[in-house]
């Protein structure tokens, strides 16, 4: 065996490290970016702000459907507090894993969980509705449908225990808000709703303009 033999698969080994070492040490510095700006926001708009938050998944949001997903979930850069057109806020970047060896994935995004002060929200789950939810519906798999809102059956899947319930709360004027404003997850029971959009953590800029659409969210519940 060559030297050149011996000392190559050392070479690429050391420079496999040296990619995986450089990987972490960009990752925790975008984190930490994100995590200065995110608490400068806060103090601009006057919200608390937590690095983490191990206990947010306390009894008023778990049964929350977003919270009972995968394992070793995460909440970081929480922001909290009243902002103007809200009985309550709490912003934060929710992480959780799913899967096992390849097939292993961790899901990150920004969520805004909004106090509803009617309360009486029956549990339900709204999504953008994929082919394989089409192809589930088929076979049993829930989606609650309105034949008289088309375009928003097709655009959402709707989930929920108590159906007539999750019926009486989507009346006309929820249905065409979801309609025209594609792409959001939202969950509620109870007092609260959580509205994300599932995978996206929104950057620090864009945080107020996510506040505010949250808000619109809310408000187009029945009060």
């Amino acid at each position: 065996m060559t030297g050149l033999e011996i000392y190559l698969p050392w070479a690429i080994a050391g420079a496999v490290m040296t990619a995986s070492l450089g990987g972490m040490a960009w990752v925790l510095r975008r984190d930490r970016i994100r995590q200065e700006a995110l608490a400068e926001l806060a103090a601009r708009l006057g919200l608390s702000f937590r690095a983490e938050a191990p206990g947010l998944d306390a009894e008023d949001y778990r049964g929350l459907h977003l919270f009972s997903q995968g394992r070793e979930r995460t909440y970081r850069n929480v922001l909290s507090g009243r902002p103007e057109g809200t009985d309550g806020l709490i912003l934060c970047d929710y992480g959780y894993t799913t899967g096992d060896g390849k097939s292993t994935q961790t899901y990150r995004q920004t969520v805004a969980l909004l106090s509803y002060a009617k309360g009486g929200l029956p549990r339900f789950e709204l999504r953008p509705e994929t082919t394989l939810h089409r192809v589930g519906s088929i076979f049993g798999y829930q989606d609650i449908d309105f034949k008289e809102s088309p375009g928003f059956s097709s655009s959402y899947l709707l989930r929920g225990t108590d159906e007539a319930a999750v019926r009486g709360l989507f009346r006309t004027n929820l249905r065409e808000y979801f309609e025209a404003h594609p792409g959001w997850c939202v969950d509620g029971r109870g007092s609260w709703l959580a509205a994300y959009r599932h995978g996206v953590l929104v950057k620090p800029a864009d945080v107020p303009a996510f506040i505010d659409a949250a808000k619109v969210l809310l408000w187009a519940f029945p009060r």
